[in-house]
């Protein structure tokens, strides 16, 4: 009887020390999380479209035609832009490019005109979201700005005469 019950106490051993134990899931803690059950876990909202994303941008001043090339453009609301404007005729006039809120186009020229060229013909001020420096004939600028919430912004050149018929469109996409 001792035997069987020896072989019946190692057969239930074997059988425990061999069953794979339940799974348990466990999510490893944030970083960021406290480690107090009644602390809340802080929460970040999703970062806003394009944000942490760059693009990049080459628009032509075209001397010929007194426009840029493309006269639209668009990129994500958020995103990082890095536009060249490149002055493509040598010996023409200088140009600059000028991002700015819808309807104000005219009077940021006029404003511009006022500033003069050591000031680009760029008149700084909340309608204004972003420029180019002057860009002499055969040479580029170069400018880097966060895109504004989703929309149609204008850009136009602030040379003297030049806001009418230097203009594109920037849309941004949610």
């Amino acid at each position: 009887m001792r035997t069987s019950f020896t072989l019946l106490a190692g057969a239930c051993l074997v059988l425990f020390a061999c069953e794979k134990p339940a799974e348990k899931k466990e999510t490893p803690p944030s970083p960021s999380a406290s480690t107090s059950a009644a602390a809340p876990i802080a929460t970040t909202p999703p970062p806003p479209t394009g944000e942490g994303k760059t693009v990049e941008l080459h628009v032509t001043a075209q001397a010929t035609t007194m426009a840029f090339d493309p006269t639209t453009l668009t990129v994500p609301a958020g995103a990082t832009v890095h536009l060249t404007l490149e002055n493509k005729k040598p010996g023409a006039l200088p140009h600059n490019w000028a991002l700015v809120m819808p309807g104000t186009e005219a009077k940021l020229a006029a404003d511009g005109l006022a500033m003069g060229e050591a000031a680009s013909y760029i008149a700084k001020g909340p309608d204004l979201l972003a420029y180019t420096e002057l860009v002499k004939p055969g040479t580029t600028g170069e400018v880097t700005f966060k895109a504004p919430p989703p929309g149609k912004y204008p850009y136009i050149c602030t040379f003297p005469g030049h806001y009418m018929v230097m203009k594109g469109v920037l849309t941004v996409a949610p």
